[in-house]
């Protein structure tokens, strides 16, 4: 059994709320398919590739990467009508991807 006692921690309410509603988005197993496509494409994905990958619709997929874009998980970028998201290169990925790969 792990001995965590040594762990000490507190948030103030503010941080907490913040950490809560990023890890609500994360919850969502879409959402998770997603962040784990994205990781295997370093140059990241258009909406439509993405869509395909995991069978959603082009628009259901960009309302899911709204919502992690504005965790700040991924980030957009638009060319003409296409457009195209990736990770944000930050110790939180990094921490979802730990996260994903304890389950692996």
């Amino acid at each position: 059994m792990n001995d965590c006692s040594h762990i000490h921690m507190t948030i103030d309410q503010k941080k907490a709320i913040r950490i809560a509603s990023t890890l609500k988005v994360l919850a969502d197993p879409m959402r998770l398919r997603i962040i784990s496509l994205l990781l295997s494409k370093e140059a990241g994905s258009c909406v439509g590739d993405i869509a395909k990958e995991v069978r959603l619709s082009p628009s259901a997929t960009s309302h899911q990467l709204a919502k992690l874009e504005d965790k700040g998980i991924v980030t957009s970028t638009r060319d003409g009508q296409m457009i195209c998201y990736r990770l944000v290169d930050c110790h939180a990925v990094q921490d979802i991807i730990n996260v994903i790969n304890h389950f692996n």
